[in-house]
């Protein structure tokens, strides 16, 4: 006697499972084959680092006036001080050589000067010099000091001068670079 009955596959999603599964596993066993054996590092060596070889692009340093400088200088502060005149002696010194400032000073309001300082800004430094009165008075007078210009100023190049009395100040900047 036949039996005529249907026989029941398995519908193919569930071959389509177990072949997927085979192959994970396959894989994985692979995988972690060449991992315990050292030989997946060797598959895929680790690149070389990279060096930075890039570096900021500087231009070239503006050009600057040499030698002796003289400077006008405008505008005021009430109750402060003023400087009217900066020369700059030599504006281009070479790197630890002699530099030195003379500013004229005046008192707009009567009271005495007390001090006067130049702040030279160079490309790594900042430096205050304080400066001495060589001729006149401390209500209109000259003002001067001499230092050693120890950084070099081929980006950055400035003088702050500042003026004090016994109730205010003044400070202008000049810029070379």
């Amino acid at each position: 006697m036949e039996n005529n009955l249907p026989t029941k596959r398995p519908p193919l999603i569930f071959w389509i499972f177990i072949i997927v599964l085979i192959i994970a596993v396959t894989l994985g066993g692979v995988y972690f084959y060449l991992l315990r054996t050292g030989k997946l590092a060797n598959l895929f060596p680790k690149p070389t680092p990279i060096q930075n070889i890039w570096s900021p692009y500087k231009p070239s340093p503006r050009p600057l006036a040499s030698g002796k400088q003289t400077y006008l200088v405008s505008g005021s502060k009430t109750g402060a001080p003023k400087a009217t005149e900066v020369v700059i002696d030599p504006l281009d010194p070479a790197q630890n050589a002699s530099q030195s400032a003379t500013v004229k000073v005046i008192s707009l309001d009567g009271t005495p000067v007390s001090e006067v300082e130049v702040n030279m800004i160079t490309d790594n430094k900042e430096k205050t010099y304080p400066l001495k009165l060589i001729s006149g008075t401390n209500l209109d007078g000259s003002w001067q000091g001499t230092w050693t210009l120890e950084d070099s100023y081929d980006y950055r190049y400035q003088a702050a001068i500042k003026a004090k009395n016994a109730t205010s100040e003044w400070t202008v900047t000049l810029s070379f670079r």
